[in-house]
């Protein structure tokens, strides 16, 4: 079954794009919410959309603004405008979210959100999640690669997966998202999955998260051969969510 495509505006001339499946029955939904230079389409999204809607929950992906269809641009990416994406996508789905899916940047939107908007009943599924984004990015420079950051206001990050030019102001609103404060007070149920050949983000930081946290309701997996995206992976991601769903009393299908 073809998405619905959505357009919501946000800020004027960017609006945030999005694929809705409805759901089948009742109005159980998941969002899902890509990492940094990916888009709403990518292989993970596309299969958790079609296993999700063949068991009747409804599914939703978007972009956030500066990828895929959406609008704004990279040099202007800041967690917070992650965050309002993530809350106008939710503001306009017809359902409550039941599952909140993020991988790797969006794993700390999603985490984030999650925090910052608490809700009876909500769930999370963080993949490969970059919960320390965005100061791990800074943290990966030089010094003076990062004074230069700072004073040129742009800087290209560029590897086998991306290449982008990003804004300063990624930094300076990351401070306002500090990571040991997420660390301290997510109370959110959550499965985390992450690849042991993860080259992006270590999954020991994974086991530091679940392991220093209050939250009760935290339960990881490690995938031995999984790398970063997880896309060879991706129906065991799958079906470890829905066992995990299962044992939380929500059933898929």
């Amino acid at each position: 079954m073809e998405p619905r495509v959505v357009r919501i505006p946000v800020a004027a001339g960017e609006p945030v794009v999005l694929d809705y499946w409805p759901p089948a029955r009742g109005s159980d939904c998941a969002v899902f919410v890509h990492g940094l230079g990916s888009h709403r389409r990518g292989e993970k999204a596309l299969h958790f959309a079609e296993r999700f809607t063949a068991l009747g929950w409804g599914f939703l992906t978007l972009d956030l603004r500066g990828h895929g269809e959406s609008g704004g641009t990279m040099r202007d990416l800041t967690l917070s405008r992650c965050l309002a994406d993530l809350a106008a996508a939710l503001a306009w789905l017809p359902a409550p979210a039941r599952l909140l899916i993020g991988s790797s940047m969006g794993g700390a939107v999603a985490a984030w959100h999650g925090l910052l908007h608490p809700r009876p009943g909500a769930a999370a599924v963080l993949i490969a999640p970059a919960l320390a984004f965005p100061m791990t990015l800074a943290a990966s420079l030089r010094p003076a690669e990062r004074e230069a950051w700072r004073r040129d206001g742009v800087r290209r990050f560029a590897s086998a997966w991306l290449d982008l030019e990003i804004g300063h102001g990624l930094i300076e609103d990351g401070q306002r998202y500090d990571p040991a404060r997420l660390l301290r007070e997510y109370a959110v149920p959550s499965l985390i999955l992450h690849g042991m050949r993860d080259d992006a983000v270590p999954w020991r930081a994974s086991v530091d998260f679940v392991e220093g946290s209050p939250c009760p309701d935290l339960h990881l997996l490690l995938l031995k051969n999984g790398d970063h995206r997880l896309t060879e992976e991706k129906a065991l991601l799958f079906d470890a969510m829905r066992v995990w769903l299962a044992a939380r009393g929500t059933a898929l299908g």
